[in-house]
């Protein structure tokens, strides 16, 4: 123990970086805990990605805090360490503080949730996940036909969300609208087509679960 002890005084700095990477990873470790617990006991879906969103944000910045007060010894220098810390990284790291504030706000005014159907920066998909950086969807469109998934996993920066309009094809209304032409030649009868069609409308929404084009298609063919 003594030897132990004498170690210490002759090494304060490794000493002192030992023990703050103790203190990181009990405080990682904690965080994943919290998170796993949260997994297995919320039943509700959307509750249990929002508390585990909110325990890995808050656990991330009370880690850089926790950083900053280890190193700096005091709450005064810690608030000028801070200052100068901010100062020194909001003209280089401008993306980077608009993607972790893009990410509170889509958080708090809730402008999209995991799986919600929405358009940003021109690219539409199906929203997977949000984290402190990133919006990860799953496209839609491109080359393929109608609202069909592309097979690419697309992430875009949350700065997005200051930057343009953001559509939402699911908040506040469960219903995509969609559209197909169905040619119809000159001379025909105008009133028994569009009476043909609300027929077969009304029989695919009762007999058929249509989700595409491709499938209205098939229904009217069937009729």
């Amino acid at each position: 123990m003594d030897q132990f002890k004498d170690w210490i005084i002759e090494n304060p700095t490794i000493y002192s970086i030992a023990k703050f990477a103790l203190i990181v990873t009990f405080l990682i470790l904690l965080i994943q805990f919290l998170r796993r617990f949260l997994k297995n006991n919320i039943t509700n879906t959307t509750a249990r990605y929002k508390s585990q969103k909110t325990v890995e944000f808050i656990g991330y910045v009370l880690l850089v805090i926790l950083s900053f007060s280890y190193f700096t010894g005091n709450i005064k220098d810690l608030t000028l360490a801070i200052g100068l810390f901010s100062a020194g990284i909001a003209f280089t790291l401008q993306e980077l503080i608009l993607s972790i504030v893009g990410s509170i706000y889509i958080y708090v005014v809730n402008v999209y949730k995991p799986g919600d159907r929405i358009e940003i920066n021109g690219i539409k998909g199906d929203v997977i996940d949000v984290d402190s950086m990133y919006t990860t969807m799953m496209e839609i469109g491109q080359w393929v036909s109608s609202d069909n998934y592309s097979g690419r996993i697309v992430k875009l920066s949350n700065a997005f969300v200051f930057k343009g309009p953001i559509y939402n094809y699911s908040q506040d209304f469960p219903f995509i609208w969609d559209e197909f032409n169905l040619p119809i030649k000159y001379g025909s009868d105008i009133e028994l087509a569009k009476s043909l069609v609300i027929e077969i409308a009304s029989k695919a929404l009762t007999e058929h679960t249509v989700s595409s084009k491709a499938q209205w298609k098939e229904v009217v063919n069937k009729y």
